[in-house]
């Protein structure tokens, strides 16, 4: 057989994987590009900056998740496309572990996942125990909140490459590393977990907090119905935040989990998932954009400065 007959038949048989692998690239592209707009704008100001801190954490957790799919995507396409007969299909799972894209994936999961929850908890905190609130929900409060996020994320991380170099680094695993070859069951169960539960908990509270907001506006007077309005605004954008999380991420997380145990997906139905979890990167700027009319005046703004320049250069280069 020729090398192009083996070249092609490798690419019938991966083609779902290549499929995918492009999508992971293309919408994790777009990822990078919508969270890094979000970060420039609550980052214009002081006040933004001071407001919206936890949305810029989960701007920052969701740039890191689609560079890992850009990373993973541009990593196994390349795998694939330079098989021959001669290559290595199965590598020890450390080596995976080295590999860039396993860790990030895991890092692009769980932290926006635990800073989402604290979103909840923020929102659920205001509404419920307003005075509370507003004596101790301050900037600095906020911040320590992401520092938590980070250091449990970062620990859960350590742990990943700990487990895997202490007890299983010579396991022998498929050369795409998946991240229970990667990490073993345990820890990607953990992964499900923390994926799973953040986003559910976080639409719980905010849930809560809205259906209670709503209540409150209707009862009390116009002067204090018109700072319930605010919090109703902030809490229908984390309550979307939350809903279209657990949409693409809980739910596919959930069908991963059960695969092989209570029922069984093709492999090109269970790519779609992941790529369900890049794209759970996107939409926020969407969201976010349709609730908060300051990032949307800020964003349009940004939109006419960029295409100026751009069409000042056009018409310097043609001059």
């Amino acid at each position: 057989m020729s090398q192009a007959n083996v070249t092609q038949t490798l690419e019938q048989m991966y083609a779902a994987s290549l499929l995918s692998y492009k999508l992971y690239m293309a919408i994790g592209g777009i990822a990078i590009f919508t969270n890094i707009v979000i970060v420039i704008i609550f980052s214009s100001s002081s006040d933004l900056r001071v407001k919206y801190q936890l949305l810029i954490a989960l701007a920052i957790g969701e740039l890191i998740n689609g560079v890992a799919f850009v990373v993973a995507g541009v990593t196994k396409q390349r795998l694939i496309l330079s098989m021959t007969n001669n290559t290595v299909t199965m590598w020890p799972a450390w080596s995976c572990a080295t590999e860039w894209y396993p860790g990030l994936l895991l890092l692009g999961a769980q932290w926006p996942a635990c800073v989402t929850l604290f979103l909840g908890i923020e929102r659920f905190a205001a509404v419920h125990f307003p005075v509370w609130y507003k004596v101790n929900m301050r900037a600095s409060a906020r911040f320590k909140m992401i520092v938590i996020s980070v250091v449990f994320a970062l620990v859960s991380l350590g742990i990943a490459y700990a487990q895997t170099y202490l007890f299983f680094r010579n396991d022998l695993t498929t050369f795409l590393c998946s991240l229970t070859g990667v990490y073993g069951t345990y820890y990607v169960a953990w992964n499900f977990i923390v994926t799973i539960f953040g986003y559910l908990f976080s639409f719980m509270l905010n849930a809560s907090a809205f259906l209670s907001a709503k209540s409150k506006s209707r009862l009390i007077n116009s002067g204090l119905n018109a700072e319930m309005g605010k919090e109703i605004t902030l809490v229908r954008l984390m309550l979307s935040i939350s809903f279209f999380s657990n949409l693409l991420v809980s739910i596919p997380n959930l069908i991963l989990w059960g695969q092989g145990k209570f029922w069984s997906f093709s492999s090109s139905a269970l790519g779609q998932l992941y790529v369900s979890f890049c794209g759970s990167s996107v939409i926020n700027i969407f969201i976010i954009s349709s609730s908060t009319r300051t990032f949307a005046r800020s964003y349009f703004a940004l939109s006419l400065m960029v295409y100026g320049q751009s069409l000042v250069y056009q018409l310097s280069m043609r001059l």
